[in-house]
């Protein structure tokens, strides 16, 4: 019984990866630092949480697809 498709998964933690390193690097970077509002690194980290709701969707695609 096949569970998932190789495919999606790969593209699922590939988005995942991409989603988490960008979110991390703008939450260690904006930490304690005063800044402008949505400065590049919201953005990143913005488009970071982004990503791993997309990431998400991609895995929960891939279980629903036999």
């Amino acid at each position: 019984m096949k569970v998932f498709q190789w495919n999606n998964i790969v593209a699922g933690l590939l988005v995942l990866m991409f989603a988490l390193i960008l979110a991390i690097d703008a939450l260690l970077v904006t930490w304690g630092h005063t800044g402008i509002p949505l400065s590049g690194n919201d953005v990143k980290g913005i488009t970071g949480l982004t990503f791993i709701i997309i990431a998400g969707f991609i895995l929960v695609k891939a279980r629903e697809n036999k």
